[in-house]
């Protein structure tokens, strides 16, 4: 005979407050950073990818985050390209490129 489990959803904040997610999440951003600071470099944007690093936050309702920004005050311009800055996605495409070969 199995084990019967039935999920209580009120558990779900503490879950997602507990330990282990919040270094899953930080493993997966830590992941994605360097790889961001290398397609930046490509590009040769050198600074661009200094600024790359990750911020890790509790959101007001105590969702955890771990997220890989780019701290210049152009970042989006870069992100999404303006009418004077081309559009280079790159932490997006890093967040999208696995190194496994897994997209």
């Amino acid at each position: 005979m199995g084990i019967r489990f039935e999920f209580d959803p009120r558990a779900l904040p503490e879950i997602m407050r507990s330990a282990p997610v919040r270094q899953a999440l930080k493993k997966e951003a830590d992941r994605i950073a360097p790889v961001a600071q290398s397609i930046a470099r490509s590009e040769g944007l050198d600074e661009f990818a200094d600024s790359i690093e990750v911020v890790e936050e509790t959101r007001p309702r105590g969702r955890p985050t771990a997220a890989v920004v780019a701290d210049r005050e152009d970042a989006t311009d870069h992100e999404y390209g303006t009418s004077s800055t081309p559009r280079r996605r790159i932490l997006g495409r890093a967040a999208h490129t696995r190194i496994d070969g897994v997209t």
